[in-house]
C-alpha cells in the first residue's frame, strides 16, 4: 500500500475513534517509534541525495498532516470528555459533608515496603538528584558517547545547560555511592527516572527503578547475584515460588550481563508467580559490575560486585493485575483509593 494510501486509511480511522487512549494507540502505530511513517523516514539512508531531499520532503507533508489531524481529534475528544464530565459528574452542595482520611497511595506503599525489608538486611538506602551531568548519567557507567539512549529522542537535555540531562536510570546514585563510600558498599536506590517515551499504557516519561549494589573486596559470584535476586523477586510478590530465568544480555556497565525472567500463570488478570508455569516474564536486568565503572569511580583497588534493577510500575502492575501504567497517576479520588487499599 502506498504512503499516501496509508496516511488516508489512518485519518479515517481517526475519525472513528472516540477515546483519548484508543487514540494514543493508534497513534504510535503511524507515528511511533515503530510506526509506519517512522521507518519510513529510517530508509531515507538508503537513497542517494538527490531522491532523499524529495522522499523527506514529501514525508514531512504527510507527518504534518497526520499531526494536525491528530491534535484535532484530540481537541475534539478532550472537549467532548468535559462535556460527558459536566453532565454526568454533577454534585449536590446541599448534601452534608462526609470526612475521609487520605491513603497512602499504592506505589508509595510498596517503596516503603522495600526500604524497610533492605534497611533490616544493613542496606543503605540512598538516592541523588534528578537532574544530573553525562558523567554520572553515562560516562561513569561505561556508556559510550555514541550510544543511542544519549541521544534526545530517548533523553530529557536540560535546554542552555550543555550535557545536563533528566537522569534516565537511577545507576548515577550507585556512582555517587561508590565515590563517596568506597568498598565494601552495599545500598538501593529507589526513585524517579525519566526518558523520551510517549504516554500510552505501558510507558510513561517518568517512572520509578529500583536499583541494587553490593561490592566487596572478597570474589563475588554469579552465585550470590542470583540468590539475591531470588530473595527480592519472593519479597516484592510475597511467595516462595519463584522459578527464575536467565538469559545472556549486554549492558555497558555490568559483564557478564543477564535479563531475568520468571516463571508465571495468569489468573483473575494478576500475575501468580508459580514453578510449574508455561510461560516466563522479563522483570528487569543485571551483572557483575564493570571494572571499568569501578575505575571510573575512582576505585583502584580489585573489588567485586554485582548489580541489578527493575522497574517499580511494572513490578506492582503485575503483582496487583494493573493494566494501565496511567492509573497510577490519574488524579480521581476513587482511582487512588481503590489502588491504595489493594
Amino acid at each position: 500500500m502506498l504512503l499516501k494510501e496509508q496516511l488516508q486509511k489512518f485519518l479515517e480511522i481517526l475519525n472513528k475513534i472516540e477515546t483519548i487512549n484508543e487514540l494514543d494507540a493508534e497513534c504510535s502505530k503511524f507515528l511511533g517509534k515503530s510506526g509506519i511513517l517512522t521507518k519510513e523516514f529510517k530508509n531515507l539512508a538508503k537513497l542517494s541525495t538527490d531522491d532523499k531531499k524529495d522522499a523527506g520532503a514529501k514525508l514531512n507533508e504527510i507527518k504534518l498532516i497526520a499531526e494536525k489531524a491528530i491534535e484535532e481529534r484530540k481537541s475534539y475528544l478532550k472537549q467532548k470528555e468535559v462535556e460527558r464530565k459536566l453532565s454526568d459528574e454533577t454534585v449536590d452542595i446541599t448534601l452534608p459533608v462526609q470526612k475521609k482520611f487520605g491513603n497512602l497511595h499504592i506505589l508509595t506503599q510498596e517503596i516503603r515496603r522495600i526500604k524497610r525489608e533492605y534497611q533490616s538486611k544493613g542496606y543503605l538506602v540512598l538516592d541523588g538528584p534528578e537532574i544530573e551531568t553525562e558523567f554520572f548519567n553515562f560516562d561513569a557507567l561505561n556508556i559510550p558517547k555514541y550510544h543511542p539512549a544519549r541521544q534526545s529522542q530517548d533523553t530529557f537535555y536540560i535546554e542552555n545547560f550543555p550535557e545536563t540531562l533528566l537522569r534516565t536510570q537511577t545507576s548515577c546514585v550507585q556512582i555517587r555511592a561508590l565515590q563517596e563510600y568506597g568498598a565494601p558498599l552495599r545500598m538501593i536506590s529507589i526513585g524517579k527516572t525519566y526518558r523520551n517515551d510517549k504516554l500510552d499504557a505501558t510507558h510513561s516519561p517518568m517512572f520509578h527503578q529500583i536499583e541494587c549494589l553490593v561490592v566487596d573486596n572478597n570474589p563475588i559470584t554469579v552465585g550470590h547475584l542470583k540468590k539475591a535476586l531470588q530473595q527480592i523477586i519472593s519479597f516484592v510478590f510475597e511467595t516462595d515460588n519463584v522459578l527464575l530465568r536467565f538469559r545472556p544480555s549486554f549492558f555497558p556497565f555490568t559483564e557478564p550481563s543477564m535479563e531475568v525472567d520468571c516463571c508465571y500463570r495468569k489468573a483473575n488478570g494478576k500475575v501468580d508467580l508459580v514453578t510449574d508455569g508455561n510461560s516466563w516474564l522479563e522483570l528487569g536486568g543485571s551483572g557483575l559490575v564493570h571494572p571499568n565503572v569501578f575505575k571510573n569511580c575512582g576505585i583502584n583497588e580489585k573489588v567485586y560486585g554485582f548489580a541489578y534493577g527493575f522497574g517499580l510500575e511494572r513490578l506492582v502492575m503485575l503483582k496487583y493485575g494493573i493494566n494501565d501504567i496511567r492509573s497510577f497517576y490519574n488524579p480521581d479520588p476513587r482511582i487512588l483509593t481503590s489502588y491504595a487499599s489493594a
